[in-house]
């Protein structure tokens, strides 16, 4: 019987540890009523066996971290739902603490064992920080990554992907993006059959980016160049923008605005001007009436297939369906 570990940490965020339980206790549910597979088991394991959520509410564990640590819990897959830290000098001051380095010793326990770890929103500092994701692709909280980007150099960090694989770790993007997680779990584990049940069962849409959600303004940079870039680029998004002339306004050479703005979002300056453009785009499709061709007209393309084709390949879906 597979078996399916949760961890649980002080103050998780409540959505994220609820919707995962209730995704395999619904498949659980789906599979024994269909007799289409063995269903299997969900545990749970906090650094105590009593553990309070962000909320405020109280969950009892099966395991303490000490247990796991100790190999009393077999695991096919170990999931680590968002952390609740909202602030990111909160997220970086909890990953010294005695909770966190748990956490991150459990981790490494079943990496080594060949068990399949999934973490998503601010959780996947944890997975980071225990060296897990050396030379890997993945994803965070979108908010995030310009900060998770500085912390880990050697992580390939693609915050516009709601989820991201890469061998036995599974990655994700903000709080409600476990439920993608756990859905593509259920999938892998007993059939797709199961996992679309799911889904119309909770009314869980499918979302393959979290790209179309950002907030340009709320990612942050530190560098000031990057943000004068971007007020720039919005001022003028309305007409085509070259790279050449985005490095003169700041009277830098065109690899020195390369460097930095790849150093502040992993980036290429071309797809740095794409991303401010391909934002403005999204909100004049969600809060207007204009056609695709004025919207394509307001953020600077020649045309709206240029946009269809941009926004379907970065957010994968067609302008109408964002609408």
């Amino acid at each position: 019987m597979k078996t399916f570990l949760v961890l649980a940490t002080e103050g998780i965020l409540d959505s994220g540890l609820a919707i995962t339980l209730d995704i395999l206790r619904t498949a659980n549910f789906l599979i024994e009523r269909n007799h289409e597979s063995q269903s299997f088991r969900i545990v749970t394991a906090g650094h105590r066996k009593k553990i309070r959520t962000g909320a405020g509410l109280e969950l009892t564990c099966d395991y303490t971290f000490q247990q796991l640590l100790r190999g009393e819990a077999e695991a096919d897959w170990v999931l680590l739902p968002g952390s609740g830290k909202k602030l990111l000098a909160e997220l970086e001051d909890s990953l010294s603490s005695k909770e966190v380095s748990q956490v991150m010793d459990v981790l490494k326990h079943y990496a080594e064992r060949g068990s399949c770890l999934s973490v998503s929103c601010a959780s996947t500092f944890m997975l980071a920080e225990a060296g897990l994701l050396k030379g890997r692709t993945a994803t965070t909280s979108w908010w995030l990554a310009t900060a998770f980007r500085q912390r880990y150099p050697d992580v390939i960090l693609d915050e516009a992907k709601m989820l991201v694989r890469d061998g036995n770790f599974l990655t994700a993007g903000a709080v409600f993006s476990q439920m993608d997680v756990v859905l593509d779990i259920v999938a892998e584990v007993v059939g797709s059959n199961i996992a679309y049940l799911c889904s119309r069962y909770l009314l869980i849409e499918q979302r393959s980016s979290q790209a179309r959600f950002m907030i340009p303004t709320q990612n942050q940079h530190l560098d000031p160049i990057v943000i004068a870039a971007e007020k720039w680029i919005d001022k003028n998004i309305a007409r085509p923008l070259s790279v050449q002339e985005l490095a003169s306004q700041f009277a830098v050479s065109t690899k020195t605005l390369s460097r930095k703005i790849q150093e502040a979002t992993g980036d290429s300056t071309i797809k740095f001007i794409q991303r401010r453009k391909l934002m403005r785009a999204v909100h004049l499709l969600e809060s207007t009436n204009l056609s695709i061709e004025l919207v394509a007209e307001r953020v600077g393309y020649q045309n709206g297939t240029m946009l269809r084709h941009l926004v379907k390949r970065e957010l994968g879906v067609l302008p109408g369906g964002i609408r």
